[in-house]
């Protein structure tokens, strides 16, 4: 079974209300990051989109099983090729203490218009 490399910036960090999705999974790095913005949705978790900002988004790196991912894939209300996808799942470069490294991160194609801009690019720091 193939491992999958995971980034994650809001609901899924340790400490947040899913972060019990990857209690069985290892985090590879604690303190990373990617390039993009972070939005509040207004629906009680942000949304990531491919923007160019100055400053980072912070998240977390997880080692996941292919199994892992589709639990995944359902929360983040993905499908493969699916046409009403929440999210899409795109691989980018992290930023990590170690070097760059890709891994699967899920964003939003589209910024909605009652989005607020998450000046920190920091879902815990923001949501606290």
């Amino acid at each position: 079974m193939k491992d999958h490399l995971v980034f994650v910036y809001g609901t899924l960090r340790k400490g947040e209300k899913y972060a019990y999705y990857l209690h069985h999974a290892e985090c590879i790095e604690p303190n990373c990051s990617v390039k993009g913005q972070l939005y509040d949705t207004g629906w009680g978790y942000p949304a990531l989109l491919e923007e160019m900002g100055k400053i980072p988004v912070k998240g977390e790196l997880y080692k996941v099983t292919s199994e892992q991912l589709k639990e995944l894939d359902k929360l983040e209300d993905y499908e493969e090729n699916g046409a009403n996808n929440l999210y899409e799942r795109v691989v980018v470069k992290v930023s990590t203490e170690s070097g760059e490294q890709e891994a699967i991160v899920y964003i939003m194609k589209v910024k909605r218009e009652h989005f607020n801009k998450i000046e920190s690019n920091d879902w815990i720091s923001y949501s606290k």
